[in-house]
């Protein structure tokens, strides 16, 4: 089994987007700002395991899900790949949309 991960590696991203091989270092950069742009929206930080969740004691913890991963392609997506501005946008509304369920709501 792989080890649990916060955001998805460059290889992964590459692999899922289908993008070409010139994009790597363009998504290998956008990564970063995914992962903080999903955090941010999540209001919370993330976690690979309940484990390593409970061992923080966190109380805004997250414990990243496969969804949570995916949502953040879509984000390296939108900042990366040959998108219109329709798409871009039609991309983040839906990282969004699957970011939504695991949000951190109120005080």
């Amino acid at each position: 089994m792989a080890d649990p991960v916060v955001s998805p590696t460059a290889e992964s991203a590459m692999s899922r987007l289908r993008l070409d091989d010139d994009l790597a270092a363009d998504v290998a950069d956008a990564i970063p700002q995914a992962f903080a742009e999903a955090e941010k929206y999540l209001d919370g930080k993330l976690y690979p395991t309940a484990e390593a969740l409970a061992a923080a004691a966190d109380p805004r913890g997250i414990i990243c899900t496969p969804d949570i991963i995916a949502a953040q392609l879509l984000l390296v997506d939108a900042l990366v790949a040959d998108n219109g501005e329709a798409d871009v946008e039609t991309k983040r509304e839906r990282a969004f949309n699957m970011l939504r369920r695991h949000r951190n709501m109120g005080a």
